[in-house]
């Protein structure tokens, strides 16, 4: 495989993990908020997501986590398509033989 390859699926793998790592902890503090109130009772979603609130930053870490999984996905489709073409450019490369013969 291809260095930048390889280095650009890491990338992708360690964006991955760290969009799982925040949206599991968005859903589980999405489950304590619900908790905390009787169905039908919820609070304006406002206060939930107050500036510095615990909810909305863990809202804004998974949101970054997506981001960033997003651009390192198409930073190795881009990779894979640079390669791609340099392979074919190097494949359709004409050849040119000359010979020489004394008379």
């Amino acid at each position: 495989m291809h260095t930048d390859l390889a280095t650009r699926r890491r990338v992708l793998l360690v964006t991955y993990k760290r969009y799982q790592k925040a949206d599991r902890a968005w859903d589980v503090a999405r489950q304590e908020v619900k908790s905390w109130f009787p169905r039908g009772e919820w609070p304006s979603s406002s206060r939930i997501g107050d500036r510095g609130s615990h909810i909305r930053r863990l809202y804004e870490q998974r949101e970054r986590a997506m981001i960033q999984l997003d651009a390192a996905r198409l930073k190795l489709d881009v990779a894979r398509q640079r390669l791609a073409l340099r392979r074919q450019k190097s494949m359709t490369t004409p050849t040119l033989f000359l010979s020489y013969t004394s008379r």
